[in-house]
């Protein structure tokens, strides 16, 4: 039997070549689902603990490509059993169907490896994170997208050095020197890029904010969501999406409002010219009084008679709240509000407005 599968041909081929061909190839497609899955639980076993839910995300992420991966070696292991002529006539003209075949075949492979790479970056990058979140390590929560994107560069540059190299067998020596003679007119092309990569290495190094920290820069306040290669990006107060080069955030006065142990509160009051001395003293007293008696207010506050404006006499009042929470801050400030409108109306005068008053001084001297 094997004798006459050896001895009889069709299109050129063996009945034993086509025999091993299409049975690799069926064998593959029908049982590629269980093969897949034996694969999937040998990969996900390296990067992860037992755990159903995390297993399931998995298998999401790269059972398709991986399936789609073992068709395609099984297209290829059963190109190189079959003897395809190199050259083939088609209307009067020469092809070459194998090497065609074996270039599509090695692109498909370098592709859904690729993906499947980039997938398992990504679920590397999710069990990190989890684990973050657990221990509560907000600097290593900031190194897993950064370092994910790496990973995620690295797989990319791979496959298209592969693809050059290996499948269309170019020179990749003279390639790489060639980047090299071109490499200043790039690096001087992309300076704010590389600029803005060298402040993102200096955030994670320097560490003068982590995702989760609430900072302000140049007037405008968020919360950190992402530190990337080229820019930092912040969800603000009214809940818009800033982004923030990484270069500014390194070389510009920057504030962590999350590191801060206190808030600071200073305002100017305006009370009428009618205020009598007495009466203003006795106000700059009570103030006094009332933010010393707040637990959430630092001891010594500021309570001042600063001066003399256009339509007022200024008071100046300073005091910082012991709490980084703006929320907490913004209530603080409502309580001490309120307060400095009691005693002002207490005291039976009045907050200032802006003021003019008209003098007519008439031909025979008199003034209304």
């Amino acid at each position: 039997m094997l004798a006459f599968l050896h001895s009889q041909s069709w299109a050129g081929q063996t009945y034993f070549q086509w025999l091993m061909a299409l049975g690799l190839v069926l064998g593959t497609i029908l049982l590629r689902r269980p093969l897949a899955n034996s694969l999937n639980w040998l990969f996900y076993r390296a990067f992860s603990e037992r755990n159903l839910e995390k297993r399931k995300r998995f298998h999401d992420l790269t059972g398709q490509n991986l399936r789609r991966l073992l068709v395609l070696l099984a297209l290829y292991m059963a190109l190189s059993i079959l003897s395809i002529p190199t050259h083939f006539q088609w209307f009067g003209k020469p092809y070459r169907l194998a090497f065609y075949l074996d270039i599509l075949l090695q692109l498909g492979l370098v592709w859904t490896a690729s993906k499947i790479l980039l997938r398992i970056a990504d679920f590397v990058a999710g069990v990190w994170q989890d684990k973050s979140e657990i221990n509560s390590d907000p600097a290593r929560a900031q190194w897993v997208p950064y370092i994910k994107d790496g990973i995620k560069v690295a797989v990319i540059l791979s496959a298209f050095l592969f693809v050059i190299g290996i499948v269309f067998q170019a020179n990749i020596a003279a390639l790489v020197g060639g980047l090299g003679i071109g490499g200043l007119a790039v690096a001087l092309a992309a300076q704010e890029s590389l600029a803005n990569l060298l402040g993102s290495f200096t955030i994670f190094l320097d560490k003068p904010f982590t995702v989760g920290d609430t900072i302000e820069f140049k007037g405008i306040t968020g919360t950190v969501e992402h530190v990337g290669f080229r820019s930092t990006r912040m969800r603000t107060l009214d809940k818009s999406y800033v982004t923030v080069p990484n270069k500014a955030l390194v070389t510009e006065p920057l504030n962590n409002i999350t590191e801060s142990t206190h808030r600071r509160a200073a305002f100017k009051l305006g009370l009428v010219y009618q205020t009598k001395p007495e009466t203003l003293q006795a106000i700059i007293r009570s103030i006094r009084e009332i933010l010393e008696a707040n637990p959430l207010i630092e001891e010594n506050p500021t309570v001042t008679f600063f001066g003399y404006g256009e339509s007022s006499l200024d008071l100046q009042i300073i005091y910082l709240v012991k709490t980084s929470d703006y929320n907490e801050y913004l209530q603080v400030r409502e309580i001490v509000n309120f307060e400095i409108y009691r005693i002002v109306d207490e005291h039976e005068t009045d907050f200032a407005f802006p003021t003019r008053t008209m003098v007519t001084v008439h031909e025979d001297g008199s003034k209304t």
